[in-house]
């Protein structure tokens, strides 16, 4: 396939983009410097993410029909609107209008479109406790917010992490999307150095096995996570 392309590789000049040697010292190159703005970006995001999606899970699970209302729009509005957009939005309006710089508006639309999805498992895995449980701690003379935090959520854990790992890999792979609005990231760096060298294959297969890596480790993290909860719950 690779012979049929004609494409001449050029795997040396690959490696100053990687890391690259300067008056005796070791640098990094840019794709490595745009791996870790992806890291933080993806990070900070998920934690945000997921205050925010525990937040509007309990909103939509709440008696008060104002606040739930309020949780199904946002819900409804972000799951249903292409990231892209939402970034575009929260760029050039949101961002310019409250004076927030790139890096914040990346971190802040990442945070509701993830928190959106993280709310709904979060949700779902609360509902999904037998309501036996729920019975059985008022039984003991518990309030609702003590049955939930010592009965309900630990029994949730190992539903959530699961799907929790799924949006990991998501946020870390939906930030490339943040070039479009000239972020540092992974994908940005990987544009102005193939249009500086034309090295179209080289660069591309280099960003995609980083991003490989990177959820693979994610992956992996967070299914060890995933047995320890499960031991205890067993």
């Amino acid at each position: 396939m690779f012979n049929r392309v004609d494409y001449r590789w050029d795997l040396q000049r690959l490696i100053r983009f990687i890391f690259y040697v300067q008056d005796n010292n070791l640098y990094l190159g840019t794709l490595i410097k745009g791996l870790m703005a992806t890291i933080e970006i993806s990070f900070i995001s998920i934690f945000l993410g997921i205050g925010i999606g525990i937040v509007v899970a309990f909103g939509s699970l709440s008696p008060f029909y104002s606040i739930k209302t309020i949780c199904k729009i946002y819900i409804l509005t972000i799951r249903n609107t292409p990231l892209m957009t939402q970034i575009l939005i929260n760029y050039f309006v949101v961002g310019n209008i409250f004076h927030i710089n790139g890096f914040w508006v990346a971190v802040f639309t990442l945070s509701l479109f993830e928190g959106s999805y993280i709310s709904e498992i979060v949700r779902g895995s609360i509902l999904s406790i037998d309501k036996q449980q729920w019975l059985s701690g008022y039984a003991l003379g518990m309030s609702r917010i003590q049955v939930l935090k010592k009965v309900i959520l630990p029994q949730s854990y190992p539903i959530i992490i699961p799907s929790l790992s799924n949006i990991l890999v998501s946020t870390v792979k939906d930030s490339s999307l943040l070039s479009i609005i000239s972020i540092y990231e992974l994908t940005f760096e990987a544009q102005k150095a193939v249009s500086e060298t034309f090295m179209t294959f080289e660069i591309w297969f280099m960003v995609a096995f980083l991003y490989l890596s990177i959820n693979i480790i994610i992956t992996i993290l967070l299914k060890l996570l995933e047995k320890k909860f499960m031991r205890w719950r067993r």
